[in-house]
This record gives C-alpha cells, structure tokens and sequence, in this order.
C-alpha cells in the first residue's frame, strides 16, 4: 500500500513497511537489509515535507515504540521510547511535575523525528531542540546496539543531535527537562515595520517572541510568551471558539477563497491579517507552546544569521509586492540560539528562522523558489524536513562541518543501509549506487 505524509508532498510504495515492537526486531531488519543490499528509513508522524524517509527498501515505523521508559527528578531527566509522540507524552510528564524547556508550535510529530531534523521553537535562550538531549541509545548500520552519550562520545552525539536517521536507528532518547510551569501567552496586532524595529527589544524583554505576517498586509501578529508566577487554563470553550472555530475554521475559508480567486489574494491577505486573534491567556506551558493546524499546507523555512533577519525579511516584502504572487498564508518568524551540532541550521551562531507557507490546493514552486533565493543570498539554511531545492554545492558551503559528518556517517554505517537517492543527491551530490 502506497505511503502518503501529512502534507500530501510524498506518495510511495516502500519494500516493506514494519512496525517493530522491540529493540531486536530492528537489528534483525538491519541484518535482512544489509543482506538483500536494501535501504532502511525510519518515519515518524510524517510530517516533513521533504523525501526524508522515501525509500524502495524497508520503511521502519515505531509507532509501537512509544512511552516514558525512566523518570530521574533529582537529575530532571526522562527517558522515552524513540517514536513517542510528543503531544501523548507531555501532558504524563505535567502531571508528574515536569515540561519540555521549549517546544515547537506543533506537538503531532515523534520525538526522535522533530529532534533529529532541527525542529525548534523560538527565543534567545533556546537551541534546536535537540539541544535539550542528553543520551541517544541507536542501533547503527551494523546492527550493533550503542548507547551515546557526550562525555564519552562527543562527535557520534554531535552528529546524531540532527542526523535524519542516517547514522541508525535511535530507540531511545533522554531528555533534560524542568519543574513544570505555567505561561502568559500576549497575542496582538503591530505594524510590521514597527515589530521589525522592535524585534531586538522583545528578544530581551521576554522568554519568547515570534510574529505572522500575512504577505500584502501591513501589520503582523506579535506572541510574546513569559513564565507565569500564577497558574491559570484556558476553558474548552474559548480554546474551541479560537483554536477550531477561527484560527482553523475560518482560516479554511480564507484559504479556499484564495484557490477560487487568486486574483484576489492581496485584498484576502489584508483582510486576513487584520482579522488575526488579539488575546492574553495563562495555561500549562504545553498547551501554550502548541497549536493545532487542520488546514493542509506547504513549508519552506530558512534559518538566516540573527543580524540580518529583519532586513531579509523586507527583502521577502519588497519580491511579493514586486511579482504578486497568489498567496494566503501567513509568514512566520522565529529566533534560535546557535549551537555547535554539525547539520543543525542553527550551527556557529543565532539564526532567525523565516518560514513560508502555501495551502496545498495551491501552487507554490514559483513563489518558494523567489523567497528561497532571498534567503540563499544571505548564506542561510534550510531547515532539513521542509521544502527546499538547496544542492550539495551550497550546503557545502554553509554546512561547514558537513564532510566531517559524512565521514561520521560511513563508520556508523558501513554499507549505506540509511542513504537513499534523495539523500545522496542532497548531501553528496552524487547519483544514488545500486541500494535502493
């Protein structure tokens, strides 16, 4: 049966799709795969964009792999199976008094999956998500079962931090998280020349800032995020009327008037970004952190140096008045922290993460393809599990431990059991060998 992701980007027919249940079942896989000279992916909630996980070979899910295996809370860590899905696992963990330091704005995704593609959330003091790691248990391309820690292993752990399954498969992943907590979440309307002036003073002055700009409007959507000293929780009702009835109901409308009348979009778009939600609440920090997102759509997202996000942004501003595209998605801005993990887009230094958006009924290749050379003329990076069309020759360049990890990647896996054509294309820059 053809497998089909979230964002309807991908649909193939894999050798094999397998549900292991225990940690000996993926060796064997590994073992039958080296043996039949076949590929091996693992998927998680599928909700990357890319070709990350297509394969001829054996498609790997854990889906039955999923729960908290170990609670330390002298140490705050937790240990969980490698395809637990984030949005079961953090509403055990406040209920034992614990949350994620940051998270992304969608919690559908497996843990192993969103951490090992670079999946962030925004704030000064926040990395990639996979910062938060500190122990991988893998299974890599021999069948050897390896517990990676970064005292012992530092590059191995580096590079596993964001790796996309090529070095194995991770079972297990542990954690470091805090004393849970509750958040003030500030949604309202700015002009977005003024939020770009001010983006540096709300970076200071709170735990998380973020802003959506619909293309064509004049102003944009602030969220500014702190820590609350009193608990709070938002009623089911309003939590329906805004999350379900508009932000996607009437989002749907706004989306599906904009496939009818492309024409129109610019005049959608205003309307759109006038009519998004103002509004102040206190709830549990996960329930802040996420919202749901019903509406089908495409994602290209570039991580740009910090410095020179607001001008890329005018940029991205300056093309869309220029060529008129027909879009009725929102632009989305968030800040990373740098980290030191090879193939993360926030590697060396503080990135701002720019992401555009198209409903999927749309065409986007023209409008992303616009957008994407904006961001490549600012040496940025793409974020591993959305649209790109970066070649190997770039990222290259603005990967620049990329050859180490590759090198990483052949002692870990020696026969190429986790490389498929996509892959090898993007990374290596080379045509796919016989492994399929």
């Amino acid at each position: 049966m053809p497998y089909t992701n979230w964002g309807r980007t991908l649909r193939f027919s894999p050798y094999q799709l397998v549900y292991p249940k225990r940690e000996e079942e993926i060796v064997q896989i590994v073992h039958a795969a080296n043996e039949a000279k076949r590929s091996i992916r693992v998927v998680g909630a599928g909700h990357s964009w890319t070709p990350l996980i297509q394969t001829e070979g054996f498609l790997l899910s854990l889906d039955k792999m999923q729960g908290l295996l170990s609670l330390s809370p002298k140490e705050q860590l937790v240990t969980l199976w490698a395809g637990t899905r984030l949005y079961r696992v953090l509403p055990r963990l406040w209920r034992v008094g614990f949350s994620l330091a940051n998270q992304g704005d969608i919690d559908r995704q497996s843990i192993a999956g969103a951490f090992s593609t670079g999946t962030h959330g925004t704030g000064r003091a926040f990395g990639v998500l996979a910062t938060q790691v500190t122990h991988y248990r893998l299974i890599n391309g021999t069948g050897e079962i390896q517990d990676v820690y970064p005292e012992e292993s530092p590059e191995l752990f580096r590079a596993l931090q964001v790796s996309f399954g090529l070095l194995g498969v991770i079972t297990q992943v542990t954690v470091r998280v805090q004393l849970r907590y509750y958040l003030r979440l500030v949604k309202r309307l700015e002009r977005l020349e003024e939020i770009l002036e001010k983006s540096q003073e709300y970076l200071e002055r709170h735990r998380h800032f973020e802003f959506f700009w619909f293309p064509y409007s004049e102003v944009g959507l602030v969220k500014l995020t702190d820590v609350s000293e009193v608990a709070g929780g938002t009623s089911l009702w309003r939590r329906w009327m805004i999350d379900a009835v508009w932000e996607n109901g009437g989002f749907w409308v706004v989306n599906k008037l904009a496939q009818l009348f492309p024409g129109k979009s610019p005049a959608i778009c205003r309307f759109a970004g006038r009519s998004m939600t103002a509004e102040e609440r206190v709830d549990k920090a996960y329930r802040i952190f996420a919202s749901p997102r019903w509406v089908r759509f495409r994602e290209m997202e570039y991580g740009v140096p910090a410095a020179v996000g607001p001008e890329v942004l005018r940029e991205i501003r300056r093309w869309i008045q220029k060529h008129q595209p027909a879009v009725s998605f929102p632009i989305e801005y968030r800040y990373v922290r740098g980290d030191d993990i090879p193939l993360s887009p926030a590697y060396g230094g503080d990135r701002v993460f720019i992401a555009v958006h198209m409903y999927h009924r749309m065409p986007y290749e023209t409008y992303f393809r616009g957008i994407e050379a904006i961001f490549q003329a600012y040496e940025g990076r793409p974020h591993w599990g959305k649209l790109h069309t970066a070649s190997a020759e770039y990222l290259r360049r603005v990967y620049p431990e990329l050859e180490r990890f590759l090198h990483i990647q052949r002692a870990s896996d020696p026969n190429g059991i986790f490389i498929t054509p996509y892959l090898r294309s993007v990374l290596w820059g080379e045509p796919s060998p016989a492994l399929v």
